[in-house]
């Protein structure tokens, strides 16, 4: 069963958070905790602290640890949050804006044959529409 753990507004930008999230999304929660690990980023060790909190919510779900299971990121997604709105003086009397943007973090986790199960029941019939349209664009 999928565990989910959501980090809410975290005082970095989004794009900043997206960066990272791209390299672990889909890929072994053991070796995403590495590579966050081994990073230099400030938001690393947010998202792996986020990362062990959906990890420990999985194993108790499932009752089981991470160790006996494969544990892969099933879905990663990082959202643009509140932003503060600061005045910094500029020349001749001019105030410029300062945004301070901050997102929100959701990460999922699940087993690989869980995930593999259900991704073979969804079938999307746009899989199949999308075929039929590459067949007949190819006579």
């Amino acid at each position: 069963m999928e565990a989910i753990a959501r980090l809410r507004k975290l005082p970095i930008s989004a794009r900043k958070v997206s960066l990272l999230a791209t390299l672990i999304r889909g890929k072994r929660a053991a070796i995403s905790l590495v590579v966050l690990q081994n990073r230099q980023q400030p938001c690393a060790v947010q998202l792996r602290k986020l990362l062990l909190s959906a990890i420990s919510n999985w194993e108790a779900i499932n009752a089981t640890l991470l160790e006996d299971a494969d544990v892969v990121i099933t879905k990663i997604t990082v959202d643009g949050a509140g932003m503060l709105k600061r005045i910094r003086p500029a020349s001749k009397g001019i105030a410029h804006r300062i945004r301070k943007r901050s997102s929100h973090v959701t990460i999922a986790v699940d087993s690989i044959v869980h995930t593999a199960a259900t991704a073979l029941q969804k079938k999307s019939p746009l899989h199949v529409v999308d075929t039929v349209d590459q067949r007949t664009l190819d006579k």
